[in-house]
């Protein structure tokens, strides 16, 4: 009982936290701008990475910035949800055959919503979130729950 008083209050005011990365961040920003006002919704950026419950994984990831990125969702509290966003998060883009690209971010962290587009638009994310709040609603059973902890697997 106290575990869906928890769920419903998370899931009605999620805080997130922003890995910037790539171009696709503009598309928050658009949805943080009064046009798209995404704080009627309940969301709202957290101070830390401690306090977040989800985190946007926006565009290009390179296997240097891998690491930072890892370190920051481990420090997130469980339950912690992912929302992947942009061809780059995906597939690495235009840079798909670079070495130094993690071309496919979810083997790292597993996505629990992705939205596709290079960049998607402000309409597209905000379905997204709104997908991502049904997921934090309806169950606890998230992708963390696959999350390899690859850490080490990571070269410098």
């Amino acid at each position: 009982m106290i575990l869906k008083f928890f769920d419903w209050s998370r899931a009605n005011s999620p805080w997130g936290v922003h890995f910037c990365s790539g171009c696709c961040s503009l598309e928050v920003l658009a949805l943080m701008s009064p046009r798209f006002d995404w704080e009627r919704y309940g969301f709202m950026m957290a101070p830390s990475p401690r306090q977040a419950d989800f985190i946007i994984v926006t565009g290009l990831v390179s296997k240097k910035v891998l690491p930072v990125l890892l370190r920051v969702y481990q420090q997130m509290p469980e339950p912690r949800y992912v929302l992947g966003m942009g061809a780059c998060a995906a597939g690495g883009g235009p840079y798909w055959d670079s070495d130094f690209v993690a071309v496919d971010v979810s083997q790292y962290i597993p996505f629990d919503v992705f939205v596709a587009g290079c960049p998607p638009n402000p309409e597209a994310t905000l379905e997204g979130f709104l997908k991502l709040k049904e997921i934090i609603m309806r169950d606890r059973e998230n992708a963390a729950k696959k999350y390899p902890n690859r850490m080490e697997d990571i070269s410098y």
